[in-house]
């Protein structure tokens, strides 16, 4: 089980805390995510989107980070969809479809 940061604001979207604080994911979500400071060196969300625009900026949020640090832990396939259905970024996955072309060949 991923081990969500305690700062986060309760929700879906999360944080790990091994964020390298480089503030890109930040500046896709300055809404939604803790600004960096002298006082804060953790990203965090302090605020769960509530809009199809808030998504899809903590969306971005999600794909800038480069160690993976940023999560959503909902079941809107939607949202899944969105992030690719990517294990690293999401902890609930849609089932993989079966590939028709590759079923022509099985008997």
């Amino acid at each position: 089980m991923i081990k969500r940061l305690k700062k986060n604001v309760p929700g879906p979207f999360y944080t790990t805390g091994e964020c390298l604080s480089c503030g890109a994911p930040e500046d896709m979500a300055p809404d939604l995510l803790a600004q960096l400071d002298d006082e804060n060196y953790e990203t965090y969300f302090v605020k769960q989107p509530t809009t199809p625009e808030e998504i899809e900026r903590a969306c971005r949020a999600i794909e800038v980070c480069c160690v993976d640090a940023l999560r959503y832990s909902g079941n809107d396939p939607s949202i899944i969809e969105r992030l690719g259905n990517n294990p690293n970024c999401c902890d609930c996955l849609l089932p993989r479809k079966r590939n028709w072309f590759l079923s022509l060949f099985r008997k």
